[in-house]
């Protein structure tokens, strides 16, 4: 059981932005699992097979969680707000901004804001459908969120796994590119409370995973590239990523490595090598503009 949970959340809620990756865990009933659900998280960064390639990048869970875990508070104002559901008309802003609610949920879902998910979910539900989705925001979710909802372990699996399906069935159909778009607005709406909370705070921990985020960025161009000239706002956003990319030029990072500790018992290896990140604040502050440039550009 404790290999299934731990599982679940090293997949986290880049299953929640629709990360395109596959589950091969062993399936189990959702009763068992929220009926003794014992959390492991793992902040090492997910490998995603898109497409023939494989590429690395943090979910939106983990980025948030590096919040959490910097003991920085809560700050609702950064969440977009579920009004703005009805501007979105385009295909591309219903797709972006479904992975940006689902990074703002598993922001809320982390703080325990319990009665602000119920909000952030049903906009979901309501871009879900637009983009031909419903059929994963089925009767028996809806009723199966409304009863979880003050158990935020149980409503992150719950979300994990619906947006896993809706990531197998934009597969199947052979969605791909609507798929990218959802993993692109979850980890821009992550980067965005991360980068923000960064500077407002001036957080070492925080201005240290800003730093690591180059190699993540570089990856999500790279996932975006195959789709640059067949939309308009597609462009735009990728040449904005690309533009940001120049600002991590400035970042020093150096690794030392160190032999991994090995828990046979347990099955478990802890990594023992120290990556080292220096972000001059002029370059925090650069990165941090742009990225909420990049937002509003989404979800105005």
């Amino acid at each position: 059981m404790e290999k299934t949970i731990k599982s679940v959340f090293l997949m986290a809620v880049l299953a929640v932005v629709v990360g395109a990756c596959q589950n091969n865990r062993s399936k189990q009933t959702l009763s068992s699992v929220e009926s003794s659900l014992a959390v492991s998280v793992d902040t090492v960064s997910q490998t995603i097979k898109f497409g023939n390639t494989l590429f690395s990048l943090p979910s939106p869970y983990q980025l948030t969680m590096m919040v959490k875990n910097a003991d920085v508070k809560f700050n609702e104002s950064l969440m977009n707000p579920v009004g703005n559901n009805s501007k979105y008309t385009s295909q591309f802003q219903k797709c972006v901004n479904l992975g940006v609610y689902g990074a703002d949920l598993a922001y809320l879902n982390i703080y325990e804001q319990m009665p602000l998910v119920m909000n952030v979910f049903s906009v979901a539900k309501v871009l879900a459908n637009d983009l031909d989705l419903l059929a994963t925001f089925n009767s028996e979710l809806v009723s199966r969120v409304e009863k979880n909802i003050d158990n935020n372990d149980s409503l992150l699996y719950i979300m994990t796994n619906t947006y896993r399906d809706i990531d197998i069935y934009l597969k199947e159909s052979h969605r791909q590119k609507e798929g990218a778009l959802i993993l692109a607005g979850g980890w821009v709406e992550a980067m965005y409370i991360l980068t923000q909370l960064a500077v407002d705070t001036k957080n070492q921990e925080l201005i240290q995973h800003v730093g690591e985020s180059k190699q993540p960025l570089d990856n999500l161009v790279k996932i975006l590239t195959p789709y640059y000239s067949g939309n308009q706002e597609i462009k735009e956003l990728l040449d904005s990523l690309m533009d940001l990319t120049n600002d991590f030029e400035g970042v020093e990072q150096s690794y030392t490595y160190k032999v991994p500790e090995i828990d046979a018992e347990n099955k478990v290896t802890v990594i023992k090598s120290v990556s080292k990140v220096v972000v001059k604040d002029a370059d925090l502050q650069s990165i941090a503009k742009k990225i909420k440039n990049i937002r509003t550009f989404l979800v105005k």
